[in-house]
């Protein structure tokens, strides 16, 4: 097992090994946590502002019931897009 050394700046340094096998490049941001006495660093992933309001709850529960729906097979098709447009009266 490899170890990791903290610098006198409280710094470590990630090995090759781990950034590669989690993606991790240079000047990725990592945040930190402790679980149960351990360190935990999770990627922070950045979404764009004007793509923000698809992580929000409200939207999610959404997504999450349309493809509930979909599963479970309950969704219409439509040959053209004039078909579907007259499905909702638009």
């Amino acid at each position: 097992m490899k170890t990791i050394t903290v610098s006198a700046k409280g710094q470590i340094a990630l090995p090759k090994e781990i950034r590669d096998a989690l993606h991790i490049e240079t000047g990725a941001q990592l945040t930190p946590a402790i679980k149960d006495g351990k360190l935990i660093l999770e990627p922070v992933v950045t979404v764009p502002k004007s793509q923000a309001w698809y992580w929000t709850a409200a939207w999610q529960a959404k997504v999450n019931a349309s493809m509930k729906a979909i599963e479970e097979g309950k969704f219409e098709t439509f040959k053209t897009a004039k078909e579907a447009k007259k499905r909702i009266g638009a």
